[in-house]
């Protein structure tokens, strides 16, 4: 029975990583006449320049509500694939199958055309009044053909190749977006208000979140970075956290804190005895309602032997919305304010 629960709860960890994380997904040759990454990524960092002088809590964007969506026909789009796709116009009707995107939609005033969402779209609010389909290799092709929509946006992971061909055979533009690092999360935003017509929202939008991470980092300048160790899954089935190439490394990075486990590549397996040995100053974790722990932060405390890490002994442990903190979208800023106050 044992046995069965540790597989069982290997299984959920082993889905909480893949969905965490964008990986699996290696971009295409681009055409030569695709705009390269770096011409992307020029003008962003112009941007990012242009912004350093504005403070983090005085802001001042224009509200997307107030913005006119740019009436938009015979236009193309490159997604991250460094495929070309065409619209004739605007799309009215879409389906998002990937919860980032959902939330970049919703940011950028689009909420209103989705006609359908993912099974794991769960922000904002709304995202239950739509639809609900499934991704991978169960997605519905039918299903999405039969919805009408003029274009699917989905993600890296969201459907099997074939399934994208069935779709693009059958009339439906397919925009596939991926983002592993903040820059390459901006350059997403880009593509999807290109797609629908949001191009000044969606530049608000960057220009919103590089305001807010630029004040963060002026706010965390610290002489001794606090060392934080984010905890994925419970002790008892094995430790495993993050390291390099993961969002919540990204945003310790930048609100001055030092991951205790920066040498690891993304999401993997660590030990116990590490975590004892460096004795972080704060211990995060995201575990999900799916281990079956009612409270892990208590749980995390109550641990035999980690009585005298700094994070127990100061009340340092605390739980972060792994949605908020994982996915490459507007709420990543969040997620680094909500670290500031953990660290505070």
């Amino acid at each position: 029975m044992k046995q069965t629960k540790k597989a069982l709860l290997t299984l959920i960890i082993l889905i909480l990583v893949s969905t965490f994380c964008s990986c699996g997904f290696k971009a295409e040759q681009q055409p030569s006449n695709a705009p390269s990454q770096g011409s992307n990524t020029q003008s962003l960092e112009n941007q990012s320049a242009d912004s350093q002088n504005l403070e983090f809590q005085n802001s001042e964007t224009q509200n997307p509500e107030t913005l006119t969506p740019e009436i938009q026909s015979n236009y193309s789009v490159f997604d991250s694939r460094g495929v070309e796709v065409f619209f004739e116009r605007t799309p009215e009707r879409i389906i998002s199958l990937m919860p980032s995107n959902t939330e970049i939609l919703y940011a950028l005033n689009c909420g209103s055309s989705i006609v359908a969402v993912s099974d794991y779209c769960n922000y904002p609010e709304d995202t239950n009044n739509k639809q609900k389909l499934s991704t991978g290799e169960v997605l519905n092709v039918e299903a999405i053909i039969a919805l009408d929509a003029q274009a699917v946006i989905l993600g890296n992971m969201s459907a099997m190749e074939d399934q994208i061909n069935q779709l693009e055979r059958a009339g439906v533009k397919v925009v596939v977006t991926e983002a592993n690092s903040l820059l390459q999360t901006y350059e997403v935003i880009e593509m999807i208000g290109n797609t629908m017509g949001r191009k000044a929202e969606a530049q608000l939008l960057i220009k919103d979140m590089k305001n807010g991470f630029e004040g963060i980092r002026k706010q965390a300048n610290q002489k001794d970075p606090i060392k934080i160790f984010v905890e994925v899954s419970p002790l008892e089935y094995g430790l495993w956290s993050c390291g390099k190439n993961t969002f919540i490394h990204e945003l310790i990075e930048i609100v001055g804190a030092k991951n205790i486990f920066e040498n690891i590549e993304g999401w993997s397996a660590v030990s116990e005895e590490e975590v004892l040995t460096q004795s972080p100053d704060i211990i995060i974790t995201t575990a999900s309602s799916l281990t079956g722990i009612e409270d892990p932060v208590g749980q995390i405390k109550s641990r035999e032997n980690w009585g005298n890490i700094q994070a127990v002994k100061n009340n340092k442990v605390a739980m972060i919305d792994a949605d908020m903190a994982t996915r490459p979208g507007p709420r990543l800023l969040d997620a680094a304010k909500e670290l500031i106050n953990i660290m505070e």
